[in-house]
């Protein structure tokens, strides 16, 4: 009985939500900068944004099976290979913008994107086990001060253009939780990004428990905390207009202080130096009309960078230092558009050398990717897209299973009967399909994806047999 006055207060809170939220688009429906989502190539976008609150998503689910009696399952090789059989993956999208001064050119905005990663959804485990996370919350303002600049800080995603193919952004994909601004003016626009990323590891991060003082519970003492600091720069040129060109060039600094971790078994006291890592790159990129373009990317990290800013290194030098490690990254994408025919391309070679000095490292390897997904239009609505993608990967040292040196390759191809319902175009979304992809893989492919327990060890041609589904509205979020 006394929950019920609780019930009738939730409900009277959500209802006086729902109605603020409906004054809101009344007075200010004005249109959402994050409309559709903006492809690689595309201009810059305008500094315009909504007012009121707005809202988007991004998600993908997808099921599939080995027609084995098995659950289906990748067959990539490569660090990011065909995104067709990823985990689910949802985003929330939500914006809140109002003018400041009653200057419709000068606003603020708050973004906050709770998403669901990694883990089966609960429909598939029975488990309501969730995994979630908040991927973006920060506050910006827009022409304060200044026509042209944007001043923003908090928890965010920091991106360029991608490879869609590959779900890989292959010159500037940051991490942080910190504070950037940018600057357009005309056919100019520079971005400088400053935060700080401590990843919960023993490389980064470690508490020792300790027993109770006096009367108190026990406790715990921090030992080592030292968060990385990533400073970023990027200064695009655009040329052109509806068809064009852009240049980007692009750098990274990666600063890692020193600290102390200890064994808790021993006591041990280990020193870790300070580290430092960097990134310089560029992107060239050129369109005809709105999704018909195509992008270049080259890329060189070192030390901490080229590891990336989520990942701690696998291995460390003599001085406990990742000075030597080296990243260097070509990619390429397109997109062609017509009538009838869509077709997107990808590629990528990437050469990454580990730390570790010693020779024929297996961490250190060469790899890349080849793909392309055409697009026939049968009608307005539906469509039938079919992805073939060539594969590889080779080590510089010996596999401990196989006694040699691997080189895995694996040889895709996949059809995917889809409804559109917004028509035509390869980014046409939502896209709900039908998928079967036939992966061919040499015997060095399946020895480096399975242990020779895996029941997948044995099979050097791998079926998927599935379906799924792919949703963005308002989510092209920078």
């Amino acid at each position: 009985m006394r929950s019920r006055p609780t019930h009738r207060l939730a409900l009277c809170v959500i209802g006086a939500s729902l109605c603020s939220a409906a004054r809101i688009w009344a007075v200010e429906p004005l249109p959402s900068e994050e409309g559709t989502r903006r492809q690689p190539g595309e201009p810059l976008p305008p500094t315009a944004s909504p007012t009121g609150f707005d809202f988007g998503s991004y998600g993908r689910v997808g099921v599939g099976s080995d027609g084995r009696g098995h659950s289906g399952y990748s067959t990539n090789v490569v660090s990011h290979g065909s995104r067709l059989e990823e985990a689910p993956y949802l985003e929330l999208d939500f914006y809140y913008a109002r003018t400041i001064g009653n200057d419709p050119d000068k606003r603020w905005r708050i973004v906050l994107i709770p998403a669901f990663a990694g883990g089966d959804l609960f429909h598939y485990s029975g488990a309501f086990t969730q995994h979630i996370a908040i991927r973006d919350a920060y506050a910006e303002t827009q022409n304060l001060g200044l026509d042209g600049l944007r001043l923003w800080a908090g928890s965010r995603q920091y991106r360029g253009d991608d490879i869609y193919l590959f779900d890989y952004w292959p010159l500037d994909n940051l991490n942080t939780v910190g504070a950037g601004a940018s600057y357009q003016r005309k056919k100019t626009e520079v971005k400088l990004h400053m935060g700080l990323n401590r990843l919960d590891d023993l490389y980064q991060y470690e508490t020792l428990d300790t027993p109770p003082r006096g009367l108190g519970p026990p406790g715990t003492a921090t030992v080592l905390d030292r968060p990385r600091f990533v400073a970023s720069l990027k200064v695009t040129q655009l040329f052109g207009g509806v068809s064009g060109a852009k240049v980007s060039l692009y750098g990274e600094l990666h600063l890692l202080p020193s600290g102390e971790s200890i064994d808790p078994t021993t006591m041990m006291k280990t020193q870790l130096p300070d580290d430092n890592g960097w990134v310089v790159g560029a992107q060239l990129g050129g369109w005809l009309r709105p999704f018909v373009f195509a992008n270049l990317w080259l890329r060189v990290a070192g030390g901490l960078a080229a590891y990336g800013e989520l990942t701690v290194p696998t291995h460390l030098d003599p001085m406990r230092r990742v000075a030597s490690a080296l990243e260097v990254v070509g990619a390429f994408s397109g997109n062609y558009e017509s009538k009838w025919l869509g077709i997107q391309l990808g590629a990528f070679v990437r050469r990454f050398n580990d730390a570790d000095p010693i020779n024929y490292n297996p961490s250190s390897y060469t790899e890349g990717i080849l793909a392309a997904r055409p697009h026939l239009y049968w009608s307005q609505y539906f469509h039938t897209a079919v992805e073939v993608s060539y594969q590889a990967r080779r080590t510089d040292g010996t596999d401990f299973v196989a006694g040699r040196v691997l080189t895995p390759q694996v040889f895709r191809l996949s059809a995917l009967p889809l409804v559109a319902p917004l028509g035509r175009g390869t980014y046409s979304r939502p896209q709900i399909y039908l998928i079967y992809t036939l992966s061919v893989m040499n015997d060095d492919a399946r020895i480096a994806l399975y242990d020779p327990q895996d029941f997948r060890y044995g099979q050097n041609v791998v079926h998927y047999i599935g379906t799924g589904v792919e949703w963005w509205f308002n989510s092209s979020y920078r």
